[in-house]
């Protein structure tokens, strides 16, 4: 009888309990990245209420069962749900949702490491981005590294892969915008300084890609040296260094220097006659001089782009002037060709390399002449030696001549202007010059177990042993979830469900008094039958 007291006591203790987890799930429905909890009961030990007699066994197939009686509830777990909540948009770029699996990796200013899916993130006077208790937030620092550059992929086509020995070689590539996986030494704090600049970069490299120009397109041609009409026409002096009567297509552009200067270049194009079935264009690449004092100033590079039956790319032959400001051809040289077989002008000392979709392998150019050498003969022009071409190469179709894109890797000095986070956790910074910079990568951790995780308050969690390995990765990578920036997740609590294991709680609480009441009245009838 005394025991039914104690099992009433213990469910009692135990529905009180869970009582409490429910009470601070309702409290924090509105918590930012908050994850619910759930009490699991389990029984305790039961009693048995007999032992089986001498007669037990003693006929075949004969067996008496134990009786055991139950001797109360206790709560075993208070388990978490991590499943995700809903999203909130807002104006805040630093606020910051995880779409999918992982957690932010924040730090204490002791250095202490937290995990944390609540990314309501503000900027300190610092620029670091910091949780509402003052944590900052943790990435990797990508050094200012501008997008990529853009050109031609040169990369070996399936048929010549499949010609070349297979082997399998380590990935030990280490180049920051490349790893996916990282360690806690590799994390700082991530900052977005408002007054951070970019300093300039001297211009190494012009791509056209994706463009076309229509051989048949033909203007003003000079006689004696047909294939150099643009060169020969051309006049700095005058206010229209080349009327638009001496050019069928022309394309500005600014490169920059080693000092950040820009420096205004125009791409000229205009058809050549034909060798049999191949067809050419000359290019023209001047700049802008309103100071001329020769009619070749600003002339940069002269040359003839040739083309299969097809309208393909199939050559390319490139003059520099040894001479600036002199348009005789006899002046005018083969160009230099960079470590990747491009063709060179040069710009205020620096060299730019020209990228029509075509570069020579070996580095050479097939024979040595000077512009005067090619004369009215395409054949007596030195085109690059083993040449190959990208899949995005210049056309000489009949249709319209156009540029589709053209990009260049330098730039100006300039100021931040606004920032982004990208769903990858690529921090990018938009400058004044139109550049985007990859600032910081922020990383996302998973765990071996994330029920191990324990609660720390302020929304985040610790990874005690019990939580097994930890990794940090890249967002979208993997299984790792995607950053959604403007945006917080909800808690995940749901009402309808905790207020129906309140009642559920609330009744058994009220049933298990009644036992402890009624035990009560029981063993009070019991005494009184000694009276």
């Amino acid at each position: 009888m005394l025991s039914s007291l104690y099992i009433g006591a213990t469910g009692m203790k135990s529905l009180s309990e869970g009582l409490s987890v429910t009470s601070n799930n309702l409290a924090n429905c509105s918590t930012v990245g908050f994850k619910s909890q759930m009490a699991l009961y389990s029984d305790l030990i039961s009693q048995n209420q007999a032992n089986p007699g001498e007669w037990n066994y003693n006929q075949e197939n004969s067996h008496v069962a134990v009786g055991q009686v139950g001797m109360g509830v206790r709560v075993d777990e208070i388990a978490t749900n991590f499943t995700q909540g809903g999203f909130e948009s807002t104006n805040n770029a630093t606020d910051l949702a995880i779409n999918g699996k992982g957690y932010f990796v924040v730090q204490d200013t002791y250095g202490d490491t937290f995990y944390t899916r609540a990314g309501d993130f503000t900027l300190d006077s610092e620029g670091v981005m910091r949780t509402p208790a003052g944590l900052a937030l943790t990435g990797i620092n990508l050094s200012q590294t501008v997008s990529q550059f853009k050109g031609h992929d040169y990369s070996p086509k399936e048929e010549e892969i499949a010609q070349e020995t297979e082997t399998e070689t380590e990935n030990t590539n280490t180049n920051t915008n490349q790893a996916t996986h990282w360690s806690q030494s590799d994390l700082q704090p991530v900052t977005i300084d408002a007054f951070q600049t970019l300093e300039h970069k001297t211009t190494s490299a012009l791509a056209i890609t994706n463009a076309n120009f229509n051989s048949s397109a033909s203007c003003l041609i000079n006689e004696t040296n047909p294939y150099f009409s643009l060169l020969s026409n051309y006049d700095a002096t005058a206010e229209v260094p080349l009327s638009e009567n001496n050019y069928s297509y022309s394309q500005a552009m600014s490169l920059y220097d080693v000092e950040g200067n820009a420096h205004e270049v125009v791409l000229y194009y205009d058809g050549r006659p034909q060798n049999g079935a191949q067809s050419a264009v000359e290019f023209l690449v001047a700049e802008t001089d309103s100071n001329a004092e020769n009619t070749g100033s600003g002339c940069l590079m002269s040359g003839i782009l040739q083309f299969n039956e097809k309208g393909q790319l199939s050559g390319l032959a490139a003059y520099t002037p040894t001479e600036a400001g002199n348009t005789d051809l006899s002046t005018w040289t083969q160009a230099n060709l960079s470590e990747d077989g491009l063709p060179q002008f040069s710009i205020n000392d620096s060299f730019v390399s020209l990228d029509f979709g075509i570069r020579s392998k070996n580095k050479q150019w097939s024979t040595n002449n000077a512009a005067s050498d090619v004369g009215r003969d395409l054949a007596n022009a030195a085109l690059l030696g083993e040449s190959e071409t990208a899949n995005d190469a210049a056309t000489a179709y009949t249709n319209e001549s156009f540029m589709a894109n053209y990009d260049q890797n330098g730039y100006a000095s300039a100021v931040l202007s606004s920032y982004k986070i990208n769903t990858d956790g690529i921090v990018y910074g938009n400058f004044s010059n139109g550049e985007h910079v990859e600032l910081w990568q922020i990383p996302l951790a998973r765990f071996t177990s994330e029920d191990g995780l324990r609660r720390s308050g302020d929304n985040l969690f610790v990874a005690p042993k019990e939580a097994g390995a930890v990794e940090l990765g890249n967002p979208t990578s993997e299984n790792y979830g995607a950053v959604i920036s403007q945006n917080i997740e909800q808690s995940n609590v749901d009402l309808s469900r905790e207020m129906v294991t309140m009642i559920v709680t609330q009744r058994g609480f009220q049933s298990n008094s009644k036992v402890v009441t009624t035990s009560d009245e029981i063993l009070k009838t019991a005494i009184n039958l000694k009276r």
